[in-house]
Formats: structure tokens, C-alpha cells, sequence
């Protein structure tokens, strides 16, 4: 009996330490530490910020005043719009951004606060609409955009967020080289 009442207590324990805060609950000091108004000691637990309706807009967890955790926003509908994982406050990891349907519309990898890595974009059907590889939060190599059919429209050479150059396709296939100025104009 002293066992279940024990396991009881302990699970009872865990539950009560999720901290949920609202906006008015925390402050930012100047170094970005994240603290409770009241207490003025680091956040632990999960902030909240809410629609006019009351629905949750967004959840953010903390650990020791710093982001740590899978951050998450809604739409207002309730239904999840991005999933961003925090490392030590950095993202760091998949983040991955959902039409209102629940279909993927982004999946961008960072590390260390930075896009870094191939970066994925996808119709509202699911299809890959395009790809761009990224390093240090800037375009760094060949970055292709699809039509919804799969079919490779347009791809373009970045080096370091600058445009090298750029080929549209065809529907059979056939290439044709773009003018830089039109590229740079197409990628603001």
C-alpha cells in the first residue's frame, strides 16, 4: 500500500511541475532570460501566448529562463501551424511549418539559430514544390522549384545568398538560361 501511495505521490509530483504561463506571468531581462514577473527567478515551464477567442496561438517551453524544448504554434482553428525545436534558446534541429490542413508546408533544419542544410517547400497537396540547400542562414548551392505535377521547372545557383545562375525548363525538358537581373528580381 505504502508503494502505490508513494508512485501516486511522485506522478501527482511530475504533473504539478508543468508550469504554464501567460504573457503578463514572465519578463525579459536585457540578456534575453526569460523570468517570472512575480519571483523575478528564471522560467521553467511553458509560455503561452492566446487568441482574442482564448484559443492557444502559441506554446513555448523553458528551462532556466531559455527556450528548451519543441516550441509550437496554432492557427486559431487549434490546429498546429509550426513545430520549432529550441536548444539552449537556439533553434536547433527540423522546423517544420503545416498548412491549416495538416499538410507540411515547410521543413527548414537549423543549427545554431541558422538555416542550415536542404530546406524543403510543399504544395498544399503534399507535392514538393521546391528545395534549397542552405548553410549559415543563406543560400549555398543548386535550388529547384517543381510544378505540382513533379516536374522540374526552374532551378537556381546560389552562392552564399548570391545568384550565379539560373535555368527554366520546359515540359519536355528543355533548357533555358535566365538572365541574372531577372533571377535576382524573381529571388527578393
Amino acid at each position: 500500500m505504502k508503494w502505490i501511495l508513494s508512485l501516486l505521490c511522485s506522478a501527482l509530483m511530475l504533473y504539478a511541475s508543468e508550469r504554464y504561463y501567460s504573457v503578463e506571468e514572465l519578463d525579459v531581462r536585457e540578456d534575453g532570460l526569460l523570468l517570472e514577473s512575480k519571483t523575478k527567478k528564471p522560467a521553467n515551464g511553458v509560455g503561452q501566448f492566446f487568441y482574442e477567442s482564448g484559443q492557444v496561438k502559441s506554446q513555448t517551453p523553458f528551462k532556466n529562463g531559455l527556450r528548451e524544448g519543441m516550441g509550437k504554434t496554432f492557427y486559431e482553428s487549434g490546429r498546429l501551424r509550426s513545430e520549432t525545436p529550441f536548444v539552449n534558446d537556439k533553434i536547433e534541429g527540423l522546423k517544420r511549418e503545416y498548412y491549416e490542413s495538416g499538410v507540411v508546408q515547410t521543413e527548414i533544419y537549423f543549427k545554431n539559430d541558422e538555416a542550415n542544410g536542404l530546406a524543403k517547400f510543399y504544395y498544399p497537396s503534399g507535392t514538393l514544390q521546391g528545395e534549397t540547400p542552405f548553410s549559415k542562414n543563406k543560400a549555398n548551392g543548386i535550388a529547384k522549384l517543381y510544378s505540382p505535377s513533379g516536374k522540374l521547372m526552374r532551378s537556381i545557383e546560389f552562392k552564399e545568398g548570391e545568384v550565379l545562375k539560373g535555368l527554366d525548363y520546359d515540359a519536355k525538358g528543355n533548357k533555358k538560361e535566365l538572365s541574372i537581373e531577372a533571377l535576382s528580381e524573381a529571388t527578393k
